[in-house]
């Protein structure tokens, strides 16, 4: 009677045992530290198990990366349910925020130097393509509603948008102390993104009718 030791890959769901140890990892260590076959150890599977579903470690911290786009856009529905245009972007931006406080590890693998260039990854690259039309989406319907000011290049206002946010969420994120902004870092972000609609709405005055307070907004998650 032959023994397979350690078990074989026939390991319930290997895959995704594989992200959510490799997630575990990634918030303890790093992506530098991680791999697959410690992994495998750890589980308890053989050293080539894990490559049945990932050709190499970049290919998992790929499909990790692609899963955190996906959390990202459950925590943006308010955004995407909101009509006014100018609220959705709120939502969205405070929705980056909040994503990156509880998901910093994973935010810093989604938009970070460690998976480049992008086009390598397929799935990856197509949700980093959807999180930015969702923005576009914002910006093409507070044009058309006469919301935001009429600007032809609707793609640039998308790109300006998301860079002014994600500016502020690593700005917070990793100089927070050096701003003073450690303690509150959702309303230091309301307040940059009401600097931001300001200059987008036709009429500003709008910007002052919102929340003054980022608990006052649709929960992100």
């Amino acid at each position: 009677m032959s023994v397979t030791n350690p078990s074989s890959y026939h390991h319930g769901n290997l895959r995704q045992e594989l992200m959510t140890l490799a997630e575990k990892h990634l918030l303890e260590n790093g992506s530098n530290e991680l791999s697959l076959r410690a992994l495998a150890r750890e589980i308890g599977v053989s050293q080539t198990a894990p490559y049945r579903h990932f050709k190499d470690k970049n290919a998992l911290l790929a499909a990790l990366a692609t899963e955190g786009f996906q959390r990202f856009f459950d925590y943006c529905k308010a955004s995407e349910e909101e009509p006014r245009s100018e609220l959705g972007l709120m939502y969205f931006g405070l929705a980056y925020v909040k994503f990156s406080q509880q998901h910093t590890a994973l935010f810093h693998l989604m938009f970070g130097p460690v998976l480049q260039p992008r086009n390598q990854y397929p799935e990856l690259f197509a949700a980093g393509r959807e999180a930015i039309y969702k923005v576009r989406q914002q910006v093409e319907k507070g044009i058309k509603n006469g919301e935001l000011r009429p600007i032809d290049n609707i793609a640039s206002v998308a790109h300006t948008v998301w860079a002014a946010v994600h500016g502020v969420t690593t700005l917070l994120l990793e100089q927070g102390e050096t701003f003073g902004y450690q303690r509150n870092l959702d309303l230091q972000a309301e307040k940059s993104l009401r600097i931001l609609l300001s200059g987008l709405c036709i009429d500003p005055s709008i910007i002052a009718e919102l929340p003054t307070e980022p608990t006052a907004y649709p929960p992100t998650k």
